[in-house]
């Protein structure tokens, strides 16, 4: 593992990191999440340690090498105080949400602390400060929603702490928090945009009001381990329309078949 044997020198300092998963032995977008981790790295003005070639071809030997064919692998970069760097995966089994999830939906809650702006930090940089997170969850009281949603520096709504969010408004137009509100530009989210527009479903990115999630007809969010799950409650607020919806269904058996269509997600 490139990463063996890390020292203090290397752990004592920021890390840029890429959550990906793995169906059946397949990795999903793979080449997409080696770039922005590159991105992220450069970013910061440290280069990856390898070739992106390279880092895929070890990426896919970790998880030959895990035994797990339906997998979870969290890839970090490290370095020292020389600008030396290391790369360093984790695989563990992952075992998908359960269909019941999918079928009632989830409830999600409005974050107490706000986005940061885009002058105080880079949104597209996926390090392992994940500070306002944090922070996020130790505000919230009463039982935990599955996820809390930040909003920008002028309220309109931003992403949540581990994912991306959808609302489909006025039948078939799904709208979407522009990247310069502030969010990460997610990998799935890409995937469930081009998808929309395979199967005729009109995509905008726009910013968004709680009030307009709160009336609006569906409500989905999408990361990767959850791929495109259908929001029940918001703020306490039920989604107007059924849950899931016709269009969240819709996306969600695209997504499904998509994977299932490809050698290499």
């Amino acid at each position: 593992m490139p990463g063996a044997g890390l020292s203090l020198p290397y752990l004592d300092r920021i890390s840029c990191f890429e959550s990906l998963r793995a169906y059946d032995g397949r990795l999903f977008c793979l080449g997409a999440h080696v770039d922005r981790l590159w991105e992220s790295c450069h970013t910061l003005g440290r280069p990856l340690p390898f070739l992106k070639n390279r880092i895929r071809r070890w990426i896919r030997e970790v998880l030959e090498g895990s035994g797990f064919k339906d997998a979870l692998l969290r890839v970090s970069v490290h370095w020292d105080g020389a600008g030396e760097g290391r790369v360093v995966a984790i695989a563990r089994h992952f075992a998908p949400y359960a269909d019941e999830i999918y079928e009632k939906g989830i409830g999600i809650k409005t974050a107490v602390n706000r986005r940061w702006t885009l002058r105080a930090q880079d949104p597209q940089i996926k390090s392992s400060q994940y500070v306002s997170g944090v922070l996020a969850s130790l505000d919230l009281s009463g039982s935990l929603p599955h996820e809390v949603v930040f909003l920008s520096q002028d309220q309109c709504v931003a992403e949540g702490t581990v994912s991306n969010l959808f609302i489909v408004a006025s039948g078939k137009t799904i709208l979407t928090p522009p990247v310069s509100s502030g969010i990460l530009r997610g990998v799935t989210r890409e995937v469930v945009i081009v998808l929309a527009g395979e199967i005729g479903l009109r995509v905008l990115e726009k910013p968004l009001t709680r009030h307009e999630i709160y009336s609006a007809d569906e409500c989905f969010i999408t990361n990767t381990s959850s791929e495109v799950l259908p929001v029940a409650v918001y703020d306490g607020r039920k989604i107007a329309g059924s849950v899931p919806g016709p269009v969240t269904k819709m996306l969600r058996k695209h997504f499904k078949d998509f994977i299932k269509q490809k050698k290499e997600i």
